[in-house]
């Protein structure tokens, strides 16, 4: 099972309000925080039929809350000049947070807090907090295909007789690409989910090579061989 990838960073990207909107990171944080909490609504209701027992609390959620916090250097730029724009007027932006190995959260954002810092001789520091000023919407991080089933082959081992592949069980909702192969080398040309041996390939066994691709990678795996390829 893959782990989170070195060095990859928690980010908020900030939008620039065009159309086609686009995002950029927000430099110069050096710590990074992000909250997803709920309001514990109390539903707790005694026993009326037997008040003198041990009442079992219940809870539900109740409103959700979503924040980003971070701190960091002050780095003049295009993204700075329009996060402080939003501060200054108080209004509210897109902006994407973007959790490594988890996925992104889009949506209405707006600045709670916002604080500069900094010595005489020092850089200037700056905190702040975003907090979510609506319903995000999820998108989970693709992740490069990882195989559960191997592929195998349907069908009789026969001149003539078409063999069928199946790409097995995958994550990551791939593509797929085959290659099948006599003895373990490539068959030239065959490269669809289906292949016919021919008189050459009597007393040789067939497999089949199934790559899957998506936006993150690929992979591969291979089928089990064939019995020995009988004559029709």
């Amino acid at each position: 099972m893959a782990g989170q990838q070195t060095g990859r960073l928690l980010l908020i990207k900030i939008g620039d309000g065009g159309s086609p909107e686009s995002f950029s990171n927000l430099c110069g944080l050096k710590t990074r925080s992000f909250n997803l909490s709920a309001n514990e609504v109390d539903t707790t209701v005694p026993d009326c039929n037997n008040p003198g027992q041990a009442v079992q609390k219940t809870a539900e959620p109740g409103i959700v809350n979503r924040t980003f916090s971070g701190s960091g250097a002050f780095v003049s730029g295009t993204t700075q000049a329009t996060l402080m724009g939003h501060v200054r007027g108080a209004t509210v932006f897109n902006a994407q947070v973007v959790v490594p190995g988890e996925g992104t959260y889009a949506g209405s954002w707006m600045v709670s807090d916002f604080e500069f810092s900094g010595e005489m001789e020092g850089n200037m520091e700056f905190s702040a907090t975003f907090s979510a000023a609506g319903p995000l919407t999820f998108t989970a991080e693709a992740v490069t295909p990882v195989n559960s089933l191997l592929p195998s082959i349907a069908g009789i081992a026969q001149v003539g007789q078409a063999l069928k592949a199946f790409p097995g069980v995958w994550t990551g909702n791939p593509v797929f690409t085959f290659q099948w192969k006599k003895d373990g080398s490539n068959i030239s040309g065959a490269t669809t989910d289906s292949y016919t041996p021919v008189v050459g390939d009597i007393g040789s066994t067939i497999t089949v090579a199934v790559t899957a691709t998506n936006t993150s990678g690929s992979a591969s795996a291979a089928s089990g061989g064939t019995a020995d390829v009988i004559a029709a």
